[in-house]
């Protein structure tokens, strides 16, 4: 049941009238006057004690309130998130080692082991984690991961780099493919919402929610879809949108799609997360812009970036509905009423004609919603 919590003055009032009708009870010698004015005079006594002692209460009932919101993990802070999540068995997941690819030049045929250690001007190390040899042109291109986890680790196409330890057979080293998926340590935000989708949806073994939970909390991802029989019965397609370091979503690379791949387990293999009977195929999502063409009324240069900004945020919170099992934004049906709903929520937006979208944007199984560009029709 509700229980309204009272200002420190409605507190200090109640026990001024307890005070008072105490006093007068068992003295009825002493003059009502003069005991109002000892318990509920700013400089009588009595007054002094009971709105002292009313601040101290309203402290009390403000942390008991406080506890309330920590008994439940969905309106804890931080710190109670952390014991909700161990108590059901969730792991913070910790910051995610950046992936990419470097080309080696140097002494031809000279063979390069796996944890060959690079690094930058600035001290950031990375590692090749497979063994290559170069080849006769002078050069090599091999795949390496960054020793330090975190959005640090994340370098350009282009950036130069050195042997830590001095290697006459090797004269230059470049990122070729730019390293990316380095995050940080997983924010307490987000594990309240993985604390709740285990509540909610209980590990299977196996159910297609179980996919997403396993890549979610190893990798930094701002989607994943699982889609059955991806290439044949018994198969599964699990589709990624990878979440970049600024939080944007990003298409994967073919070395993050190998290590989710490693992660979950090959076809067949007695390792990884997987059931051993599932063949899993990771699978690039493809980001797809979603454009509007709109006539606003009023129509300024407010309300245009308001709508923006409400479309914007509104193509970020899509999730497929009509899919309990699978809710993701990969693959959603998007109808038009949700979209003009959204922007009539627009501070400023006093009515508009979508006329474009006409139908529901409907979602291939790896497309994933990006807000694309909104054109701005003259008013009629």
């Amino acid at each position: 049941m509700p229980w309204p919590i009272p200002t420190a003055k409605t507190i200090a009032s109640n026990i001024a009238g307890t005070i008072e009708a105490a006093l007068i009870k068992y003295n009825q010698a002493l003059n009502p006057l003069a005991v109002s004015r000892a318990v509920r005079s700013v400089k009588g006594a009595f007054a002094q004690i009971g709105r002292a002692f009313s601040l101290e209460l309203r402290e009390a009932h403000d942390h008991i309130a406080w506890w309330g919101l920590q008994y439940f993990p969905d309106t804890s802070e931080d710190e109670f998130v952390l014991r909700h999540a161990s108590i059901w068995g969730v792991e913070q997941r910790g910051p995610t080692s950046s992936l990419g690819r470097v080309t080696i030049a140097g002494t031809v045929n000279y063979p390069l082991p796996a944890g060959l250690q690079m690094a930058t001007s600035d001290a950031i190390v990375v590692q090749t984690t497979a063994t290559a040899t170069i080849g006769a042109g002078g050069t090599v291109d091999v795949p390496a991961t960054a020793i330090t986890a975190g959005s640090a680790g994340n370098l350009e196409a282009g950036v130069q780099l050195a042997t830590v330890e001095p290697n006459p057979d090797i004269s230059t080293i470049t990122v070729s493919s730019a390293f990316v998926g380095g995050t940080e340590e997983e924010t307490p935000a987000e594990l309240q919402t993985a604390v709740l989708a285990r509540i909610r949806q209980p590990p299977h073994g196996g159910a297609s929610f179980d996919y997403q939970t396993w890549v979610k909390d190893n990798f930094s991802t701002s989607a994943v879809a699982i889609v059955t029989d991806w290439v044949g019965r018994g198969s599964v397609g699990v589709v990624v949108v990878m979440k970049d370091d600024d939080g944007s979503p990003r298409s994967p690379t073919a070395d993050e799609l190998t290590a989710i791949g490693a992660y979950l387990g090959t076809s067949g293999s007695q390792t990884g997360v997987k059931p051993v009977t599932a063949f899993v195929v990771p699978v690039a999502g493809v980001l797809r812009p979603l454009t509007l063409d709109i006539r606003l009324r009023p129509d300024t240069a407010v309300t245009r970036a308001a709508v923006q900004d409400a479309w914007t945020r509104f193509v970020a919170t899509i999730g497929d509905a009509d899919d309990d099992q699978n809710p993701s934004p990969i693959g959603a049906r998007i109808e038009p009423s949700r979209i003009s709903e959204a922007i009539s929520a627009a501070n400023g937006e006093y009515a508009h004609d979508m006329l474009s979208p006409g139908a529901p944007f409907t979602l291939g199984q790896t497309e994933y919603p990006t807000a694309g560009t909104v054109t701005w029709e003259a008013a009629i």
